[in-house]
């Protein structure tokens, strides 16, 4: 590939591709990222868009699950539904009851749900990447698992809070780690990652101690704080006046939260 580029300009110019190659091929990924982290208006549209599909779509299939399904057969159900609506699921992940509290990112298996299952996605359409997830409870609501969820909520609503034009990544995991230690779980934040920038990947970027990128105006995040047993994970956008969360579920239970003078409205759990 490189050799076929050469011959095609003079020996002067440089090449650079967003794949890895042999040098002196210079690998560009990162540089052609950022000149698309800053949606452009069309693409806000179209992100609303499809995030509110496919938040109406996972809605729709979790409440018509019944115990006793195999994780599989879930993850091939919201596959299907995202289809329904033109979105692609590059990402499927489910667990059910003791599972969920075992993995953090779940593949799913054949292990049948009874109680408890989580559905996430990171769903496509048109390029941009929409990412949820949701948890479904059969009957009454275990109290440590209603109050976990709302934990992570609260860390959730801390980084959507703080997700502003110009704060860097290195300073968001900073908040995490605040929020999980004011929730009483400090070490939760060590066990799975916090998510971050979204858009054309699953993730440009992840928050953690060293992360020097920040937080550029128009452009689309995911946060996923989880605390063993819950996770809580919507898709929004960092606008000039506040964060907006677009990828919500009509009649989904709802956690508010306000921080700051802002309220910020996150998935709770759904009782079938």
């Amino acid at each position: 590939m490189a050799d076929v580029a050469r011959s095609l300009i003079t020996d002067q110019l440089p090449l650079g591709s967003d794949l890895p190659m042999p040098e002196p091929v210079r690998v560009v990924e990162s540089e052609l990222a950022r000149a698309r982290y800053e949606l452009t208006p069309d693409e806000i549209e179209r992100y609303r868009a499809l995030s509110k599909d496919v938040g109406a779509a996972i809605g729709e299939m979790a409440r018509k699950l019944t115990p006793g399904l195999s994780e599989r057969e879930v993850a091939r159900r919201a596959n299907d539904a995202l289809a329904a609506v033109a979105a692609h699921s590059v990402v499927t992940l489910v667990a059910a009851d003791d599972r969920l509290k075992r993995f953090r990112h779940p593949v799913p298996s054949d292990r049948a749900w009874q109680k408890v299952v989580m559905i996430v996605v990171c769903a496509r359409r048109g390029g941009l990447t929409a990412s949820l997830s949701r948890i479904v409870c059969v009957g009454a609501i275990p109290e440590d698992l209603e109050q976990r969820t709302h934990d992570c909520a609260m860390v959730n609503a801390h980084l959507c809070n703080a997700t502003r034009p110009g704060t860097t990544g290195r300073e968001l995991y900073e908040v995490a780690a605040r929020a999980y230690a004011d929730a009483g779980f400090p070490r939760e934040i060590h066990l799975h990652h916090q998510g971050g920038a979204i858009g054309y990947r699953t993730r440009d970027w992840v928050a953690h101690p060293e992360c020097g990128e920040f937080v550029r105006n128009n452009q689309a995040f995911a946060w996923n704080p989880s605390i063993t047993g819950s996770k809580v994970e919507e898709t929004c956008i960092a606008l000039a006046d506040g964060i907006e969360i677009i990828s919500t579920t009509p009649g989904w239970p709802s956690i508010p939260i306000e921080l700051g003078g802002r309220a910020y409205v996150l998935p709770g759990v759904l009782s079938l």
